[in-house]
């Protein structure tokens, strides 16, 4: 659901809101129930820390960058032992075509992160400063060169990842590729082993080292964002996307709105860039 602005202190925007921030050991942000949006965090120096507990903390310094989709727990702060951390951040709302770019690897507590090689961290920092120096002027089209630095940096982070990809073990992304190609199928760790010539536990072990999360998980957040598109770019009713995608029509508006912070309807209607009116026929209920 869009949640309460002032609640979860995040004033509204159009498309995206960035800043650049120089915190000391005090900064602390809670959000126990996440935004209605995407928010990356990149580390320009110092020390900041993800999560709650002591043995689930994510660490993040310069050249790593850490993305939150929404729903997810914020709770962020500066890692007192440096007492110091510089941050670079935005909040954005994705364009359709962009959600295939945000499936990053997944940290054991469920953060998104990856870590760039020293010689691109330049590149990558630009991009934030540019969206920041445009978001911040009153040239034209500032808003648009912002997106369109937001779009390069979530280009060159998907490349990096697909780049490490190529080092995987290649039963794993046999078994990746066909999960793309069967969502509406019903898949299962079984089908999937077979497929695959290996045992069901062998492929789950596997399958977690290479990618971060249980094959299961894996296809759950795979059929959500394929819903994510289909809900903007088609007219289709939402009980027929539910099947498209492989889910049950029953349980699909619970797991869409576990994953998103909203259910399938509010979704279309509340997303900016869908340009899909409101108007489904009784199977989509």
């Amino acid at each position: 659901m869009i949640r309460d602005r002032i609640a979860i202190d995040l004033p509204s925007y159009l498309h995206l809101l960035t800043g650049h921030y120089f915190k000391d050991s005090t900064y602390y942000s809670s959000r126990p129930d996440g935004t209605d949006d995407w928010l990356l965090i990149a580390t320009a120096a110092g020390t900041g820390e993800f999560g709650g507990q002591t043995d689930s903390l994510l660490y993040t310094m310069s050249g790593r960058v850490v993305l939150l989709p929404p729903g997810s727990v914020h709770n962020y702060r500066t890692d007192k032992a440096c007492g110091k951390w510089e941050l670079l951040w935005v909040h954005f709302n994705p364009r359709p075509h962009w959600f295939e770019w945000l499936e990053w690897p997944r940290h054991h507590n469920g953060l998104m992160y990856i870590d760039v090689d020293t010689d691109d961290w330049d590149d990558f920092l630009a991009c934030f400063k540019r969206m920041f120096t445009w978001t911040s002027s009153a040239a034209p089209h500032g808003l648009e060169l912002a997106m369109n630095a937001l779009e390069e940096l979530l280009l060159r982070c998907h490349s990096l990842i697909l780049q490490r990809k190529q080092l995987r073990d290649a039963r794993i992304l046999d078994v990746i590729q066909y999960i793309h190609q069967h969502l509406e199928d019903d898949l299962s760790v079984d089908s999937l082993a077979q497929f695959a010539c290996l045992s069901s536990s062998r492929l789950a072990h596997l399958f977690r080292d290479e990618v971060g999360i249980s094959p299961l998980q894996y296809i759950d957040l795979q059929r959500v964002e394929k819903a994510k598109q289909l809900l903007v770019r088609t007219r289709l009713p939402i009980g027929q996307i539910a099947v498209s995608v492989g889910m049950d029509p029953i349980y699909f508006s619970q797991r869409f709105k576990l994953h998103t912070g909203m259910c399938p309807r509010e979704y279309r209607i509340h997303l900016p860039g869908s340009n899909v009116s409101e108007v489904e026929s009784t199977a989509s209920k």
